[in-house]
């Protein structure tokens, strides 16, 4: 049965853009407003009706959308919606939906703030929040910083307070969410008076500034060399998906101790995953102060032997995604295989199984789902470009480290027999 990701939207009573319902501590969706389905694709409505009933007391207009597949711990994108459903019946697909977009698009232009360098956005974002709720679910237009070491992009979210932060301080020197380094270096020069934003032509002042001083820039005096002290304590209820059902687990700040491992069990009773959050989202010098938060959420995806979602490196052309994908999934499985049930190892090596569970990929348990996407790969690039295309995303495996080199043998295996790899 086909899997779908919904998230239930609301409009504000005194009118407005579409905003989500969130937890004012953790920020994270209210329980029961996100989550995963597995319905045909006739009974959605019926799935939207059921969703939206629970907080029908609200009095607020309300609206359902859905994407395919397993979303959980990803970012969603409101061009990627399936399937859009409000509260009185009206059913958008995805060419209605993109249709939809653009018609708010085209009013948003009218609101465009006049000579603002960082336009185009809607006159009345004033760049609150993720921004998105002011443009209809579409990321603002604005830059955003982009690490000049790993070259992942910030959280439109993060910006306001990294601006509220350099306006308070005069100059900050922060740490990636991603590579940990102490890459960033922001003044006050950096930021639009007109729309308190950060300017244009930011990432590549960065860049310059990264790069005139050698690499990362050195941490305060008196500061930890590996976290800086920026996180001196946990910002606030840990939130994340349940790695099995997407249920919301929240953890109290009191639940975490320095250098322990916390084990709490998915609330969703139908579920009940023991979730475990390693001790190495502590700091790796001191020990005292979490790690970057992107950091925490990718160790403890990885605990639980599930697949972390890839770095959205804006650097990185597709042939490079995709061999990271490949190679996280291998990464995943090689790391899972020990704790199968001999059935299921015997399985993971039935390359005639893995193939037959291709045309339902979403729906394929965990614990399979990566070798058979690994195959799904391969057969698509023997398809367009036969054994050189295997062969070349094959060596951009290879290219992404030493720490893939068992991921790309493992690749290998998982290739046999697809046109004339021998694995």
């Amino acid at each position: 049965m086909p899997l779908y990701t919904y998230l239930i939207q609301v409009h504000p009573r005194g009118g407005g853009n579409w905003a989500n319902l969130l937890e004012p501590r953790s920020g994270s969706p209210v329980d029961g407003t996100f989550g995963t389905v597995d319905v045909l694709v006739n009974g959605l409505s019926a799935v939207a009706a059921e969703k939206m009933n629970r907080f029908s007391d609200m009095g607020l207009k309300m609206r359902v959308a859905f994407w395919e597949g397993r979303k959980v711990n990803e970012r969603l994108y409101s061009n990627e919606v399936f399937r859009l459903i409000y509260d009185d019946g009206r059913v958008l697909d995805a060419a209605e939906v993109a249709q939809d977009d653009g018609a708010e698009a085209s009013r948003d232009s009218r609101r465009a703030r006049p000579g603002c360098p960082n336009a185009p956005h809607d006159g009345s974002c004033g760049h609150e929040g993720a921004c998105m709720f002011a443009h209809h679910g579409r990321d603002c237009d604005a830059v955003r910083p982009v690490c000049p070491a790993c070259f992942d992009e910030v959280f439109p979210s993060r910006v306001p307070d990294i601006v509220a932060q350099i306006r308070r301080a005069g100059e900050l020197v922060l740490r990636c969410s991603s590579c940990e380094q102490l890459s960033f270096r922001f003044d006050t020069d950096l930021i639009c008076d007109l729309c308190n934003w950060l300017v244009p032509d930011t990432n590549e002042e960065l860049e310059d500034r990264f790069a005139a001083n050698g690499g990362e820039f050195p941490a305060q005096p008196g500061s930890c060399p590996g976290c800086s002290n920026q996180l001196p304590q946990l910002p606030g209820p840990f939130t994340f998906g349940c790695p099995k059902c997407g249920q919301s687990v929240i953890l109290a700040k009191d639940a975490f101790r320095p250098g322990t491992t916390v084990k709490t069990m998915c609330p969703n009773r139908a579920c009940g995953l023991y979730i475990t959050i390693p001790p190495s989202i502590w700091c790796q010098v001191c020990g005292q102060n979490p790690r970057p938060w992107d950091v925490v959420t990718r160790l403890t995806l990885e605990a639980n032997d599930t697949r972390p979602p890839a770095r959205s490196n804006v650097r990185e052309d597709d042939s490079t995604r995709l061999a990271r994908r490949l190679a996280e999934a291998a990464d995943a499985g090689l790391r899972n295989f020990p704790y199968l049930s001999t059935e299921q190892q015997h399985l993971l090596l039935d390359r005639g199984h893995l193939d037959s569970l291709i045309p339902s990929l979403d729906q394929a348990d965990t614990w399979v789902r990566g070798a058979v996407e690994i195959r799904a790969a391969g057969h698509e690039l023997n398809r367009n470009g036969g054994m050189r295309a295997m062969q070349e995303a094959h060596q951009q495996v290879m290219e992404l480290g030493l720490n893939y080199r068992d991921a790309a043998r493992e690749i290998e295996r998982l290739w046999d027999g697809i046109g004339e790899w021998w694995g």
